[in-house]
């Protein structure tokens, strides 16, 4: 038996001993590891349930996924291919998993403020070329908001006011579009946006 025994640890290649020694060692240790942490949880639910919601995240992952992979180093100690058994689809499932979570950390990593700014009067040549119906009122104000100039109804050039401070994207947007609206509508009192002309059933007639 002995003999025997010689002759079959000699036909394993000591590359083979090595790797399944190192890998018993590493499911071993993740084991460990794993018992630990859920023994921690199991203690003190409150100390997971504070921690921040990426963080968390992260922790039930790594969870999953180590659970996961010690299954997996089973089924191939057993001769079964994990590739081959249903374990594959929570593989899979781990893995989009693990690619949203790693999108979420880059959008938390991103800078607070925005990073570009609207250029109005370039909005404002858009918006002009884009109107087709515009008065020739209407036409010069739009010209001169392009031109970085404020046109009142009453024909005066106003200055460009100093802003008291650095405004987001949004917010300039919404004033650019605000006052554009204005100056484009007049001191109209018709309820409707933009250069719409009200007919009445008479002059349908």
């Amino acid at each position: 038996m002995a003999a025997i025994s010689a002759d079959a640890a000699s036909a394993v290649p000591p590359s083979v001993v090595s790797a399944a020694e190192d890998t018993l060692a590493a499911a071993e240790s993740v084991g460990d590891h794993l018992s630990q942490l859920l023994a921690a949880a199991a203690e003190d639910p409150d100390a997971v349930a504070e921690l921040p919601p990426l963080l968390r995240a992260r922790a039930f992952l790594a969870v999953a996924q180590a659970a996961t992979s010690l299954f997996a180093v089973r089924l191939r100690c057993s001769g079964i291919d994990p590739d081959e058994h249903p374990i594959r689809k929570e593989f899979e499932r781990l893995s989009l998993w693990q690619e949203k979570l790693n999108r979420f950390e880059d959008w938390d990593k991103a800078p607070l403020r925005p990073t570009t700014t609207l250029n109005t009067q370039a909005a404002a040549r858009f918006i002009g070329h884009s109107l087709s119906h515009l008065t020739s009122d209407q036409k010069r104000s739009m010209q001169a908001i392009s031109r970085g100039e404020r046109r009142g109804w009453s024909g005066q050039k106003r200055k460009p006011e100093p802003l008291a401070e650095k405004k987001s994207v949004r917010a300039a947007a919404e004033e650019f579009l605000a006052k554009a609206a204005q100056e484009l509508i007049g001191n109209s009192d018709s309820r409707v946006k933009g250069p719409v002309i009200l007919i009445s059933d008479e002059d349908e007639d």
